[in-house]
């Protein structure tokens, strides 16, 4: 059985329809909506940058959170064509199954480490019939947080076949790795936080502002 890569489950729906008739494929839509969740601190990162970018940059076009997102999405699905990704600024190639195991660490990554302490456990263990020993033990619970973490959800406008071939690239892995068993919308997730932690660490740099500029121009009109 398909398996759902996202939301839509448009691979899967394709296994489950019957053959489409002209009018049928002339009136499906082009393109579609998505929603994703992201931390809400990467949200208000994300739209600080924006809002310098178009304070510094006179050429900034017209965009928004959703559509930098939707940019780092097609510019992953561009490099998985090419058959290569960036590294250090140097170009290099890899197959499904490294992509995998580099998205499952980023994903690893993107998910807030769990809060353990180690707390002393008493137990009673029989050693013979008529005697018991009570003897202690240490053991690692998860330390309660104060609050639940804030989210912010953003619909994207995307264009159905990159859904689609994001659904396939996933499902292709999937079978490599089992692992790999998330869908197109956290896959989003995954690649805005790893772009948004670079930021954090590294600064809004013009370089990095006139390449998302390019790069919006030129996936724009691709």
């Amino acid at each position: 059985m398909v398996k759902s890569f996202s939301r839509l489950g448009l691979l899967k729906n394709k296994f489950q329809e019957e053959t489409q008739s002209f009018w049928q494929i002339i009136k499906e839509p082009s393109n579609k909506y998505i929603e994703i969740e992201i931390p809400y601190y990467d949200y208000l990162r994300g739209n600080v940058l924006i809002s310098d970018m178009k304070r510094v940059m006179d050429d900034c076009p017209s965009i928004d959170l959703a559509k930098l997102i939707y940019l780092l999405y097609l510019q992953f699905l561009y490099q998985v064509r090419k058959g290569v990704t960036t590294v250090k600024n140097k170009k290099q190639g890899f197959d499904l199954n490294t992509l995998g195991y580099k998205l499952i660490s980023l994903r690893n990554d993107c998910v807030a480490p769990k809060l353990v302490e180690k707390v002393r456990v008493e137990d009673f263990n029989q050693i013979t019939p008529t005697t018991w020993v009570l003897e202690e033990r240490e053991e690692e619970v998860e330390k309660p947080t104060r609050g639940k973490p804030k989210y912010a959800y953003l619909t994207i406008r995307m264009k159905t076949e990159e859904i689609y071939r994001g659904e396939i690239l996933l499902n292709d892995l999937n079978h490599i790795n089992e692992e790999v068993n998330f869908g197109v919308e956290e896959l989003m997730a995954i690649l805005y936080i790893d772009f948004i932690n670079k930021i954090k660490q590294e600064g809004n740099d013009e370089k990095v502002m006139k390449s998302i500029i390019a790069s919006y121009e030129y996936f724009k009109y691709a």
